[in-house]
């Protein structure tokens, strides 16, 4: 009887900590607020130009702990991983630019002439665009969770784009779904543009940080030693 007594009882606390309609729309709001006040921040951080790969960042930082629910106070969260990560964050992201310019150099190449070269370096540039779309998407989710050098990362997100093509797809597809959106309906971007600067690009790392909890546990559970 006692026991009944003691499982109804727990029973009825675990029930009234349960969050009401009411609070779970409350705690929805606060974390629309808390991913408009991140996405600010990470527009403010940007803005020297060479630091959106240091923003990039430390937004996943922070995405993931408010996945999570272990996020503390966001602003101290979200500087102190900008901080930590400013010197590979930037090293990584110039590296980025540097590789975009040069295959941009061999399409202008390819565009004007009509020669040999020309035909080598189309075949070059599909292979180094393929190359990048397969390791750009994981790299600083990568470089957020694990510290290691800007070269490394990027050698670890081919590797981990190769073994988790799951992840690196999801990634991948929540990025460039309004990419598309946008080639393909150019009223879409007219009137949406905007949001990006409010809370779109914080909403989508938040999206990708909720497969990429799962992925690091999954990942740090084979025994996988990333640093």
């Amino acid at each position: 009887m006692d026991d009944e007594r003691l499982k109804t009882k727990t029973d009825e606390e675990v029930h009234e900590k349960e969050p009401t309609p009411v609070e779970r729309f409350l705690n929805l709001f606060n974390r629309f607020g808390d991913l408009f006040v991140l996405n600010v921040y990470f527009f403010v951080t940007c803005l020297p130009i060479v630091t959106i790969g240091t923003s990039f960042t430390a937004l996943y930082t922070v995405t993931n702990k408010m996945v999570k629910n272990e996020d503390g106070p966001l602003t101290k969260e979200y500087f102190k991983a900008f901080k930590a990560n400013l010197k590979q964050g930037i090293i990584l992201w110039l590296f980025d630019l540097l590789y975009i310019a040069l295959m941009m150099v061999e399409y202008s190449y390819t565009f004007y002439h009509s020669d040999q070269i020309s035909r080598v370096l189309f075949i070059a540039v599909g292979a180094e665009f393929f190359l990048f779309a397969l390791a750009f998407p994981l790299q600083f989710p990568l470089l957020a969770r694990y510290d290691n050098s800007a070269l490394r990362t990027v050698f670890l997100s081919l590797i981990m784009t190769f073994s988790h093509p799951g992840i690196w797809f999801k990634i991948f597809f929540i990025w460039m779904l309004p990419v598309v959106l946008y080639y393909t309906s150019t009223k879409a971007l007219v009137y949406t543009w905007y949001l990006w600067g409010l809370v779109l690009t914080a909403l989508f790392a938040y999206l990708c940080s909720m497969f990429l909890i799962k992925f690091y546990t999954e990942l740090e559970g084979e025994g996988e030693d990333p640093a």
